[in-house]
């Protein structure tokens, strides 16, 4: 008969296969994601997958962390943070995505969709340096929350993101679950 100490053993091998293969996952990603990242513009297919990928791998990153993460769009792009319970701010996240602020190509036009509603986006990024500590969760003076939240629970903020090469040209558009799945929707014509 297995003693008690042979199977909790056991157990934790399991525990730590899986936090190795949830490890292995997140560096593979970022290696697929940092190749090509040089170039302009790899195409508005290529750059919402890049999306989709950045914000598996932020999901990854925030249930093995524990902590939350944001996604931010402006007209021009868009970029993850991670939220400080610490400061009760949204700081910018520098080293553990491949990409954690990204640039779209100047002509490409964006457009967020939350709740079926159309978001209006700044022109560009907020600037960090503007942002103020506060002792209140959520937000300091100056500082904004994400559009898309990405939380420890797994949970994505729904969303929907239209990508378009240029003004009037057909792009594609990505819906986004509360689970993270997503799909991609080609523009007809």
């Amino acid at each position: 008969m297995p003693s008690f100490h042979s199977r909790r053993c056991g157990g934790l091998i399991l525990i730590e296969i899986m936090v190795v293969v949830v490890i292995i996952g997140i560096v593979a990603a970022m290696a697929v994601l940092s190749v090509g990242l040089s170039s302009r513009d790899q195409g508005i297919g290529q750059e919402i997958q890049r999306i989709v990928d950045l914000l598996a791998l932020a999901g990854e990153q925030a249930v093995l962390e524990g902590r939350e993460y944001g996604l931010s769009f402006h007209a021009h792009g868009y970029a993850f943070s991670r939220y400080d319970y610490a400061s009760g701010n949204w700081e910018p996240v520098e080293d553990e995505l491949p990409v954690a602020s990204r640039s779209l190509p100047a002509a490409a036009v964006l457009d967020l969709y939350l709740e079926g509603r159309r978001v209006v986006l700044a022109e560009q990024p907020p600037d960090d340096k503007a942002k103020t500590k506060t002792g209140t969760a959520g937000t300091g003076a100056g500082q904004i929350a994400p559009q898309i939240l990405i939380l420890s629970s797994g949970d994505v903020t729904p969303f929907e993101l239209h990508l378009r090469p240029a003004a009037g040209q057909p792009g594609i558009r990505l819906h986004v679950d509360d689970s993270g799945a997503s799909e991609r929707i080609p523009d007809n014509g």
